[in-house]
């Protein structure tokens, strides 16, 4: 069977890491349970933050996510698929989980920006999994306040998991994906709710779904971080080529009974049969690398409707193999964006729609009507929201242009 290959080089692993088991430890309880045993996870403040600066968002962060690692009412929300709403006052109400989310809230009201010096395929990103719980815990939150009716509260805590998201997309696509994930959460639960919006809160969602429309999207930013990162680690093994076989392990090019895949039989015999030959090829991985992001970037300033299929580099060499391994899948990680604003305007039209059917008490015919072009059609990518009526019913809907890549997520 083989393995299946990481999408990146740092993030691949950080997200295979953070996706896996956390490592534990051990520890015994007082005398009075001195026969139970039981298993602690390690915290990521004391390694992330040896000095804190008490001036970096990501700081409340962490430790948000370090108090809710093994607390056991948060354990057994999660591990329940349909977690009833006694079980999402339960765990809301414990006091780790309280202090986790305002430290969340807290760290918002910061600068924010990584701990990290320095990313190369050997970094970790164990605190992006209870980042994730936190998400978990927002949408409860949000969960909790449309059940006892106070929709602020859940617009609030809407617009919380909407700026954490955000805000944690600092170092690579492993922070991006873990961002993009936590926010579509908080915006699949607040659908679920829309009928019990005020008119007033139709138009509160309106403008917070407009405020982070308006804010610059990090992937652009990260497909740059990502490349850098991936140009470094080349440069290692450039100093270091006996390690790219172990590396290339790491990252899934063997399989369960140690057979090298075809890219990893290339590097072997190159490493065998031509050491000194090593920098060139790692010279040829480093342009591929660069032509590759290049047409990323390069194609993201496009329209939907101008831009063209990405085309993965399937030359049979050394140089391209290693290559292969460190580039993301640029398809899956715009199309992770793309649908995280496709929901926004979506919501953003509900809202419009709701506020509408307040006003005359009855659905609009067409969404001309609601008079917010700005979130009928994404100005990025040139897709619309298509609205279907059908009596005292109506769905949303999504229409891309035609002419685009093709979506690969």
């Amino acid at each position: 069977m083989r393995k299946t290959r990481t999408i990146s080089l740092v993030g691949g692993m950080a997200l295979m890491l953070a996706c896996g088991i956390v490592p534990k430890l051990a520890w015994s309880q007082d005398a009075s349970d001195a026969n139970i045993v039981q298993k602690r996870r390690p915290l990521s403040f004391p390694t992330l933050f040896p000095q804190p600066t008490h001036n970096n968002g990501y700081e409340e962060f962490v430790l948000a996510a370090d108090l809710i690692v093994n607390n056991a009412k948060r354990e057994a929300f999660e591990s329940d698929l349909n977690p009833t709403l006694a079980l999402k006052r339960q765990v809301l109400e414990d006091p780790e989980v309280k202090e986790a989310l305002r430290l969340v809230r807290a760290g918002l009201n910061k600068p924010v920006f990584s701990p990290r010096t320095t990313i190369d395929e050997s970094a970790r990103f164990t605190e992006l999994i209870y980042f994730r719980s936190l998400g978990r815990l927002l949408a409860a939150e949000q969960y909790v306040a449309f059940a006892d009716g106070r929709v602020d509260a859940a617009i609030n805590s809407l617009r919380v998991g909407l700026a954490f998201g955000y805000r944690v997309q600092t170092d690579c696509f492993t922070n991006g994906i873990f961002g993009v994930g936590l926010q579509k959460r908080v915006l699949t639960e607040f659908s679920k709710h829309l009928d019990q919006l005020s008119v007033y809160q139709c138009n509160e969602v309106r403008r917070l779904v407009e405020d982070f429309l308006s804010v610059e999207s990090p992937a652009a930013r990260l497909l740059a971080l990502e490349r850098d990162n991936a140009l470094k680690v080349l440069e290692a093994k450039r100093a270091h080529p006996d390690g790219l076989l172990e590396w290339l392990q790491g990252f899934g090019g063997f399989d369960d009974d140690g057979n090298p895949d075809a890219d990893t039989l290339a590097i072997q015999n190159l490493l065998k049969n031509s050491p000194a030959g090593v920098s060139a090829v790692l010279d040829d991985a480093r342009n591929r690398v660069h032509d590759l992001y290049d047409q990323v970037l390069s194609n993201m300033r496009l329209p939907l409707a101008q831009r063209k299929p990405f085309a993965t580099d399937k030359a049979n060499s050394p140089g391209a193999a290693i290559a292969r391994l460190l580039l993301q899948d640029p398809q899956f990680i715009l199309d992770q964006y793309a649908t995280d604003e496709e929901q926004l305007h979506l919501i953003g039209v509900h809202a419009l729609i709701h506020r509408y059917r307040w006003d005359h008490a009855a659905l609009p015919n067409a969404l001309a009507e609601l008079r917010a072009p700005n979130l009928m059609k994404d100005a990025n990518t040139g897709a619309e929201v298509v609205y279907t009526r059908d009596g005292d019913r109506y769905t949303l809907t999504v229409q891309k242009p035609a002419g685009g890549p093709k979506s690969g997520g």
